[in-house]
């Protein structure tokens, strides 16, 4: 079938990318070498960065819990500090360190919330300030297309660093993604916190009926199994990690009471038996997803058919 053919050429010419990414054949002659300080070098997602900055012939030093070289030290010796820890953490580590960054220097963040972090980076020194979200986690096959949230906070008239660092994420294959760390915050309200919270409602549910997903996955439709794969993925992953993201985004509460409002005129609309009432609310959001839903209903139906030729 075409469809499948098409999707060989297009895992064949992703993996190609991104092996020529990482051997830095997108990378100009001549961009100048910096030496950069990951802390947290040794987790997950700050290993994957100093690996990337290696793969661009940067020079990279780590500093973590296990090292022998503190975050300060290598703060004070950088020309470009990035800061990758746990999000209950996040502040006091760039408080700690932002000082200690040349003036002529950059200090950015891989944080999920961008409003505290980049204010901290902001306050406590006078460097460059770039705050960054990749918009993935560390265990993806591919860089390529990966949406990275770019926030130039800070830049000093003269500095070369945006156009550096860019140029760096966009040779791996990057797609950067510019806001502001208040308009990042907003929409990182739906996209993780509404969509999770929506999937942790749906667990707990199941959880507390005492259903058997397994008795489910028996009958189930290819929607259904999509749901429960995502589901269950959710449920593999750090508590810490999901419930940092609630707790520190500044619109969390808000999105959360939308949810409840919703819930309750759903619920209505079903313990009334009120089918006008139901439809008026299908109609209503219908409305709000516009054109999305005609391409929504394309791209599903291609990975339903993708996922039924897998068995």
């Amino acid at each position: 079938r075409n469809e499948v053919i098409e999707s060989l050429y297009r895992v064949v010419l992703t993996a190609s990318r991104d092996q020529q990414a990482s051997m830095g054949t997108e990378v100009p002659q001549n961009l100048p070498q910096k030496r950069i300080a990951v802390i947290g070098g040794h987790g997950a997602m700050g290993s994957m960065f100093a690996q990337l900055f290696t793969e661009l012939g940067q020079d990279v030093v780590i500093a973590d819990l296990d090292t022998t070289l503190s975050p300060q030290d290598a703060a004070r010796d950088a020309d470009m500090v990035m800061v990758s820890v746990p999000m209950n953490v996040t502040e006091k580590v760039i408080r700690e360190v932002a000082p200690l960054v040349q003036e002529t220097g950059l200090i950015c963040d891989l944080t999920s919330t961008k409003t505290i972090p980049v204010t901290a980076m902001c306050e406590s020194g006078t460097c460059d300030v770039i705050g960054l979200h990749p918009m993935f986690g560390p265990n993806v096959h591919t860089l390529q297309e990966q949406r990275v949230v770019f926030v130039p906070a800070r830049i000093a008239p003269a500095s070369e660093w945006d156009s550096w660092l860019r140029t760096c994420l966009l040779a791996r294959g990057f797609t950067l993604v510019d806001s502001t760390a208040e308009e990042h915050d907003r929409t990182m309200s739906i996209v993780q916190v509404l969509t999770h919270f929506s999937t942790e409602v749906l667990g707990l549910s199941m959880a507390r009926t005492g259903v058997s997903v397994e008795e489910t996955l028996r009958f189930a439709s290819p929607v259904y199994l999509i749901d429960m794969v995502m589901t269950a993925r959710h449920f593999c992953q750090s508590p810490e990690l999901y419930g940092s993201i609630h707790l520190a985004n500044p619109n969390a509460k808000e999105v959360v009471t939308a949810f409840q409002e919703s819930l309750n005129a759903w619920q209505s609309a079903v313990e009334q038996g009120d089918l006008v009432a139901f439809e008026r609310l299908f109609a209503e959001t219908h409305e709000f997803f516009g054109d999305v839903s005609e391409h929504a209903m394309e791209q599903s139906t291609y990975l339903i058919d993708r996922l039924i030729e897998r068995g």
